[in-house]
C-alpha cells in the first residue's frame, strides 16, 4: 500500500473531488473508520467518514461536533458526518494531521451502530 498506512480512527487530510450529487468534496479531513486488519492488509481502499467545519443544528448523532485539539490537529470545532461513510482509494490522502481521542472514538462508533443498525 506505497507509504500510505492508514490506522483505525487516525485522520487524514484527503482529496474527494471529483464527487457526485451530496457526496462531500474538496480537500478535508477524513476519520478512518476501517478496522485495521483491512489496513495492515494493504486494502487499497479505505472506508472514511468527512469531516466538516460546518454543522447542522438537531442532528448531533449523525454528525458529532468535536473540539479541535493538539491531538487531532484540527484547526477549529468540526463534525464528523457520520452519515457520509465512504470508501475512498489511498491515493486520496494527502498527509496523516492527528487522531481521534477516546472519548470522540466511543461517540463515533455509537453513531455508526446507531445509523447502520448494527
Amino acid at each position: 500500500m506505497s507509504s500510505t498506512n492508514p490506522k483505525q480512527y487516525e485522520i487524514w487530510v484527503a482529496d474527494l473531488d471529483p464527487t457526485i450529487g451530496s457526496e462531500p468534496g474538496k480537500t478535508r479531513p477524513v476519520v478512518v473508520i476501517q478496522s485495521d486488519i483491512l489496513n495492515k492488509a494493504g486494502h487499497r481502499s479505505v472506508v472514511v467518514c468527512c469531516i466538516s467545519s460546518q454543522g447542522v443544528a438537531g442532528v448531533s448523532f449523525i454528525r458529532i461536533a468535536i473540539e479541535a485539539t493538539k491531538g487531532n490537529s484540527l484547526s477549529k470545532k468540526s463534525y464528523i458526518l457520520c452519515d457520509q461513510v465512504r470508501s475512498i482509494d489511498v491515493s486520496r490522502f494527502r498527509g496523516k494531521i492527528g487522531v481521534l481521542d477516546t472519548i470522540d472514538i466511543n461517540r463515533l462508533n455509537t453513531s455508526l451502530k446507531t445509523i447502520l443498525s448494527l
